[in-house]
Formats: C-alpha cells, structure tokens, sequence
C-alpha cells in the first residue's frame, strides 16, 4: 500500500513540476538566443573596432614616418650649415611641443628652421627667430617657411617681405630689430589667439597629432622589420613564382594568341574591308550545318505529324508551326495542319538526296493507308 502511494506521489509530483520546467526550459532558451544574437551584435562590433584600430594603427604609422623622414632631411641641412649638433634634436622637440599650444604643427617649425638656417649661422639665434616667426604665422595664417623667409631676407636689407607681413622696419635694420619689432607687433595676439576657444581647439589637435605619431613610433620598428622581410624574402618569392609562370603565358601568347590573330589578320584580308563579303563568306562556310540542322528538323517533324494523323500521338502535343530558311538558293516553307491542307518542302538538297522526296514519299503512304481504312 506503501509503495502505491509513493508512486502515487511521484507521478503527481511530476505532473506538477512539468508545467514550471517546461517555462524554465523555454526562457532558458530565449536566454541563450539572446545571448547568441548579443555575441554577434558584439562580435560584429569587435570586427568594426579592430578595422578601426588597424586603420588608426596605419595611419599613425605613417604620420610617423613623415615624421622620422622629415627629422633627417631638416639634420641632414643642419648639419650641411654647420648648425648641427648633438642635443639640437631635444631642443627643436621642446620649441615643436611649446609652439603647439599655438596650434603650429611639428612640420611647420621644421620647415621654418630648414628656411631660416640659410640665412641664420647661430643655433640659439635660429631657434628665437623661428618661435618669432610662429607668432606672426599664428596671426597672419602665413606659414613658417615663408615667414622665416621674409625674415632672412630682411635681415639681408629685402623688406618687401617684412612689409607685406606688417613688419615695418628702418633702412638698415639688423635680425635682432626685425625680431623685436616682430615680437612687439603679433606676440600679444598670438597669445591671445592661443587662449581662445578656436586657438585652444587648434592646439588640441596638434597635440593629438603629436601622441599619434608617438604610437606610431612605437610600431615603426615591427614596420621596419615587415618590410625588411619583404625586401630580402618576400619580394624574391613572388619574382620566383612570376619566373617560373612566364615561360607558361609566353608559350601561350607566342603558339596560342599569335597565330589566331595571325589567321584573323589573313582572313579579314582575305575578305578584304567590305562587311558584306565576309559575311556572306561566313554564311558560305556555315551553309552545309545549317542546311543539315534544318532537313533533320523538317524530318522530325514530318514524322511526329504522321504519328498525329495515325492517332499515336495526343493532339496537343503537336500544334502547327512554320519553319522558314534559305538553303542553297532553295525556299524553305512547311506549314502542318488538317490532312488535305498540308504544304510540303519542295528543292530542298543537302548534297546527297532530296529530302523533300523523301518526306513526301512517306506521309503520303501514311495518309494513303488512312483514308483505305
């Protein structure tokens, strides 16, 4: 009696608990595909996030490099003038990082260095003339070069520069005069320029330039080492593969191309420029397969009609058609219908015997056969 109830027991408890795991089991589902559909959304999300990162990854790479090569080119003039030495690079990175709170760009002040070096013999003198040169480009929205050139020359007693900068200077007037009076007329505004909304967002971006490329130079030697790959490894490989290819699509062009143009060429000349005769060369050639196709189409034909006529073929599986072509000088017509009513090929000859002869020979003893019945 015991063990009545306990099963008892246990089937209700089952039946009871069904309904409850049955929901569990169904949002656990729903569970897992929203969490499918979720790791997707992510892992589209992560494939948009690394072809970003890649992207910003290129591109500091190369702002790097334009960097690194433009660092070389401003020491290799530096050093042609005598200007160079050990500690320039830190102190021309000190004037780059100052003069961006201008919003003036690393390039901008080394292009205004390289300028002012070939007029300017004194590294501490070049150095105040091209942070002087960057106020007064700050303003005027000239660039450094051409500021540092106006500057050269004035020095060297060619104000037309100055004054077209608003620098007005006396006859005579030495680089430090055109520096002070240079100073005295943009520094105030170039200061101002700097706190302004518009000077702050400048120099936000310059700043962002900045981390760029020193993320970029944290990559340049894996850079570096791809491409000495490359050159030593790679580059040699894929000239191996197009060796060994060539003789194969020389081959091809030399006994495959050349002749079939080659027979072209003779053909078309042989037809000469006028279109109608090579085509009515083309059709002569074609003539005999054409002329085949169409006798054998008429003998189908022909014989699936004299099967309808016996009653050994249902009716709508042959309705009546035209069939229409020239061959051999020969007029091509045969038109199918009732008995009695029926047209047949006449001349028509594939170079053995008439066809047409044929053809008719054989419906008229179907239909002969027929009408006795």
């Amino acid at each position: 009696m015991a063990g009545n109830q306990t099963a008892n027991f246990v089937v209700k408890a089952k039946d009871q608990a069904t309904g409850p795991l049955g929901q569990i089991g169904k949002s656990l589902g729903n569970l897992k595909s929203t969490g499918i559909s979720a790791f997707k959304g992510i892992a589209a999300a992560s494939a948009v996030a690394a072809g970003a990162l890649v992207a910003v990854a290129f591109d500091a790479v190369k702002a790097a490099a334009a960097d690194e090569r433009q660092t070389i080119l401003l020491n290799a003039a530096l050093k042609k003038r005598g200007l160079f030495t050990t500690d320039l690079n830190k102190k021309i990175q000190d004037q780059i990082t100052s003069l961006g709170a201008l919003g003036i760009a690393d390039d901008q002040v080394r292009s205004g260095l390289e300028v002012g070096s070939r007029f300017i013999k004194k590294q501490s003198t070049l150095l105040k003339a091209n942070a002087v040169a960057a106020d007064v480009a700050a303003v005027t929205g000239q660039s450094m070069a051409d500021v540092m050139m106006a500057i050269g020359k004035g020095a060297q007693g060619q104000t037309r520069g100055l004054v077209a900068l608003g620098i007005k200077v006396k006859k005579g007037a030495t680089l430090q005069d055109i520096l002070t009076q240079a100073t005295k007329q943009y520094g105030g505004i170039a200061d101002q320029l700097a706190n302004s909304t518009s000077g702050k967002f400048a120099a936000a971006q310059v700043t962002f330039n900045e981390k760029m490329e020193a993320f970029g130079y944290k990559l340049l030697p894996r850079v570096n080492a791809a491409l000495d790959w490359l050159t030593t490894t790679g580059f040699p490989a894929f000239q191996s593969i197009l060796d060994a290819v060539f003789p194969i699509i020389e081959n091809l062009i030399n006994n495959g191309v050349a002749p079939l143009i080659d027979s072209l060429n003779e053909l078309f000349s042989y037809f000469g420029a006028d279109s109608g005769t090579l085509v009515t060369g083309i059709q002569i050639v074609l003539q005999p397969l054409l002329s085949l196709l169409q006798a054998i189409k008429i003998v189908i034909d022909a014989i699936i009609w004299g099967l309808k006529q016996l009653g050994m073929m249902p009716a709508n599986q042959f309705s009546s058609g035209v069939i229409g072509g020239t061959i051999q000088g020969g007029s091509l017509g045969t038109s199918y219908g009732a008995p009695g009513n029926t047209t047949f090929v006449s001349n028509v000859n594939i170079g053995t015997k008439k066809v047409d002869t044929v053809v008719s020979d054989s419906i008229k003893r179907q239909t002969s056969s027929k009408r006795t019945k």
